[in-house]
C-alpha cells in the first residue's frame, strides 16, 4: 500500500516486471557492445602455449652452497629457494615423526607399533630406505593414491540426481587400486580405462577397467527423457577424459565453439 492510497497486487507488480524486461534486456545488450574485451583476452592467446601440451623438460639441478644438507637432487631444489628467502631448513625430525610422517603419506595411515619399533631398532643405514619400499608395497599404497584417481574419474557407490540409487561399480574401484600397487604403466592404464574392451583378446581385468566410462550420473527419475540423459552422460564422459588426462576444459563445446 503506497502513501498515495494506490495499490498494486502482486500479479499486477509481476505482470509489469515481465513487460519491462525484454526493454531492459535489449538496453544491457546495446551496452555491452559499446566495451571492448580486454587486450588479454583468452582468445588472443596462443593456444600452443597451455601448459598441458608443454612436454615435460628436466631443470637443472641448482647448486648450493651447504652441501652437506643435501642428499636427494630434491634436496637442491628446496635448499636453494630457502637460501633465496634468507631462511634455514628446519631441524631434522626424531625418528618417531619421521616415521610417522612417511607413513601418513605413503598410504594414509599412521604405523603401528611393532612397525615402529621395528624402524626404532634398525640401526643400519637403509633403516628408512627399506621403510619407503615396506610402505610402496603395502596393498595400502594404491587406496590412498588411488582415491585421486577416483576423484578425477567422478567415482561414485550411488548415482546421484533424487533417486540416488546405489550402483555396485566396485570391480572397476579396486581395479583402479589394484593398477597402483601393480605399477601399471601409464599408457596401459588410459587404454584399459578407454577402449579395453577393444584391445586384442581383452581379459576380464581389460573389461572391467572400461567401468570409467560408465562413472556418469544416472538420472531415473519420473517423467524424464532417457535419450537426453543418455546424451547427458556421453557430455560428461567427454569431458571428464579432458579434464582428467588432456589437463582441458571441452564443456564450452558442447554449446559452441571459438
Amino acid at each position: 500500500m503506497a502513501d498515495s492510497g494506490i495499490t498494486i497486487s502482486l500479479v499486477q507488480a509481476s505482470v509489469r516486471f515481465f513487460a519491462w524486461a525484454p526493454l531492459w534486456a535489449a538496453l544491457l545488450i546495446a551496452a555491452s557492445g559499446l566495451f571492448h574485451p580486454p587486450i588479454e583476452a583468452a582468445e588472443t592467446k596462443d593456444p600452443k602455449q597451455h601448459w598441458a601440451f608443454k612436454s615435460p623438460v628436466r631443470p637443472q639441478v641448482p647448486a648450493v652452497k651447504n652441501k652437506k644438507w643435501v642428499r636427494t637432487p630434491i634436496d637442491n631444489f628446496v635448499l636453494a629457494r630457502l637460501d633465496k628467502e634468507g631462511l634455514r631448513p628446519s631441524p631434522e625430525a626424531d625418528q618417531v615423526t619421521l616415521l610417522r610422517r612417511l607413513s601418513l603419506d605413503v598410504v594414509g595411515l599412521p604405523p603401528t607399533i611393532a612397525e615402529m619399533d621395528a624402524f626404532l631398532t634398525d640401526k643400519s643405514s637403509e633403516a628408512y630406505a627399506e621403510q619407503v619400499e615396506r610402505l610402496l608395497n603395502s596393498p595400502h599404497y594404491g587406496e590412498r593414491w588411488g582415491r585421486h584417481w577416483l576423484d578425477a574419474a567422478r567415482y561414485a557407490d550411488s548415482d546421484g540426481f533424487e533417486k540416488d540409487k546405489p550402483r555396485f561399480i566396485w570391480a572397476y574401484r579396486d581395479w583402479i587400486i589394484n593398477a597402483f600397487n601393480q605399477d601399471l604403466p601409464y599408457d596401459r592404464f588410459i587404454i584399459e580405462q578407454i577402449a579395453g574392451d577393444q584391445l586384442p583378446n581383452p581379459r576380464q581385468d581389460d573389461l572391467i577397467a572400461t567401468g570409467f566410462l560408465r562413472n556418469s550420473m544416472l538420472n531415473e527419475e519420473g517423467g524424464v527423457d532417457p535419450e537426453q540423459f543418455r546424451m547427458e552422460g556421453l557430455f560428461d564422459r567427454m569431458d571428464c577424459i579432458a579434464k582428467s588426462v588432456l589437463g582441458l576444459t571441452i564443456q564450452c563445446a558442447q554449446c559452441h565453439n571459438h
